[in-house]
């Protein structure tokens, strides 16, 4: 098991102004080095549990909270979420609302700027994110004039330039065509090889099956399931009571009429490709 870097400890949280409890006693462990994806319905509080993971909740837009979230060995109850920034990364929907600059360099460099970062340190951490991101190429650009899938990417680029430990993405796919959703997809599966603690809300199922090590399912503010992502998207009974489908390769999976060699039921496209061969070779 690895070293935990957020832990959440029958914590539970409402909004300002409200009666209902949005997130219910929430325990949860996230270790370092792992790629998290967190899934459920409409209003399964998804959003609020991402907010509350980088203490924008409660200690920025207020609201009510019971038990405790650690970060990196900190409480927030003592921190009151100070130096989260320096820990985890979040990464929003709609990257092009959050773009102030004229151009993709200046806008990496905002916030080592407002930071007080050395000038030679933030055009070192410009040229690591730029290149990372896949961006180096566009740094004279207007961050207007890129794609979709660019400026996710330069929204993730911002991000990284400051060096977070975990990168957190609150569905920033869920707006972008097919090709631009890849390109984010990609890019964050390679950060995450390369060391970075991930955690995304994603809507594509077959997306979180393939990049994910875990996968967490939130339902009405509560944990329904927390596991290892192969375990949680072959238990489709559990997924379906919770309005959550799996995957389409795994429900084909399913249907057959006897096992699959193995007793090994595919998640993803390539896992099926294999099953699904032996299987016709057997039958």
């Amino acid at each position: 098991m690895g070293k935990p870097i957020i832990e959440l400890k029958h914590f539970s949280y409402r909004y300002p102004n409200s009666e209902e409890i949005v997130l219910k006693d929430i325990d949860l462990t996230i270790e370092e080095g792992d790629f998290v994806g967190i899934i459920g319905c409409n209003k399964s509080g998804k959003t609020t549990l991402c907010q509350s993971m980088v203490g924008i909740l409660p200690f920025v837009l207020g609201g009510d909270w019971d038990g405790e979230i650690v970060v990196d060995g900190k409480s927030y109850n003592e921190t009151h979420g100070d130096g989260a920034s320096d820990v985890i990364g979040i990464v929003f929907q709609d990257a092009e609302s959050q773009f102030t600059q004229e151009t993709v360099e200046d806008e990496i460099a905002f916030a080592m700027c407002n930071f007080g970062f050395e000038q030679s340190l933030m055009r070192e951490r410009v040229e690591y994110a730029a290149k990372a991101c896949g961006l180096w190429e566009m740094l004279d650009r207007s961050p207007y004039r890129l794609s979709g899938g660019q400026q996710q990417r330069l929204a993730i680029a911002c991000i990284l330039a400051l060096r977070p430990r975990v990168l957190l993405l609150d569905e920033s796919t869920s707006q972008l065509d097919p090709q631009g959703r890849d390109e984010v997809f990609r890019l964050v599966e390679e950060l995450h090889a390369n060391g970075s603690t991930v955690i995304m809300v994603d809507h594509n199922i077959e997306k979180i099956a393939e990049a994910t090590d875990k996968v967490l399912v939130l339902h009405n503010g509560e944990v329904v399931d927390y596991g290892e992502t192969h375990k949680v998207f072959t238990n489709k009974e559990k997924l379906n009571e919770h309005f959550v489908r799996v995957p389409q390769v795994t429900d084909a999976a399913l249907a057959l009429p006897e096992k699959l060699i193995g007793d090994v039921t595919p998640i993803t496209l390539k896992e099926a490709e294999a099953s699904f061969a032996n299987y016709k070779r057997e039958r």
